[in-house]
């Protein structure tokens, strides 16, 4: 596995694997053989009520502790002490001491309230990094004027189609990375089939799937894929052994739409 660097001096996995819309059996069985595959960074929320499956599966894979970095955020707009608790709650269904990194899933009244809960969990050592999600430029900018921590990420719609490039270039100048959800846009527009795209797995022997995680990897942007298939869990791993030629690279900048596709950004 690779990884970045964030601004607070921590490593954090370039590939994680997302866990949107898993509950139950299919949870647990489908992060097992995540983990199993090497996957390292787990990505989850409040909202996707798994923290309890993803306990029982950190917990029979033996992985140490230090070798995982799990993430998660808070899905709601909470007040100061409703934070505190919240992040309390999260600890104890993941059944953990500390977490690597929660977020703030997406621009709420109380933010800077529910930063403020954050940071001293930080301090608490808690959590060891602090990070926002679905913020557009504007709303960020005027947020970390206000705020003591600087946020090491925004997890942020990014894909071919909506590839950020405005937003990525002021996290970029404030040393924020930005990682991907939905890298695939969940085969939206039925991107695997996109022409330029076979036609390049074709050239480098590689599948779509790698092609779009190679170029946005390239690109400075952490990824957090989704699958419950384990041979394409393999695959969206083995990303790191080609280099797109610029040509081709330019040919995926130039799909970029400039719009989202699930509206977070309207």
């Amino acid at each position: 596995m690779k990884y970045q660097i964030l601004n607070n001096g921590l490593k954090i996995p370039i590939i994680g694997f997302g866990t949107a819309r898993l509950q139950g059996r299919e949870c647990f069985k489908t992060l097992s053989n995540a983990l199993e595959c090497g996957y390292r960074l787990i990505d989850s929320a409040q909202m996707y009520k798994n923290h309890k499956d993803i306990a029982k599966a950190l917990k029979e894979s033996k992985i140490p502790r230090d070798e995982l970095f799990i993430e998660s955020k808070i899905s709601q707009n909470l007040n100061y002490l409703q934070t505190k608790d919240q992040i309390l709650r999260i600890l104890e269904e993941l059944d953990l001491e500390y977490l690597d990194l929660l977020l703030i899933h997406e621009p709420y009244k109380n933010s800077l309230y529910m930063y403020d809960a954050m940071q001293e969990a930080f301090e608490n050592k808690l959590i060891k990094s602090l990070g926002v999600s679905n913020f557009n430029e504007n709303f960020l900018l005027e947020f970390m004027q206000k705020v003591v921590i600087k946020p090491v990420l925004n997890q942020c719609e990014t894909h071919l189609l909506y590839q950020q490039k405005s937003l990525h270039k002021a996290l970029q100048k404030h040393d924020i990375l930005l990682q991907s959800w939905s890298p695939f846009i969940a085969n939206k527009n039925e991107i695997f089939n996109h022409p330029i795209l076979l036609d390049m797995a074709k050239k480098y022997l590689k599948t779509p799937a790698q092609i779009i995680l190679n170029f946005l990897y390239k690109r400075d942007i952490l990824l957090i894929p989704k699958s419950s298939n384990l041979q394409r869990m393999k695959q969206n791993l083995q990303i790191f052994d080609f280099e797109l030629e610029n040509k081709d690279l330019q040919k995926l900048i130039d799909l970029d739409q400039n719009k989202s596709f699930f509206g977070w950004y309207e």
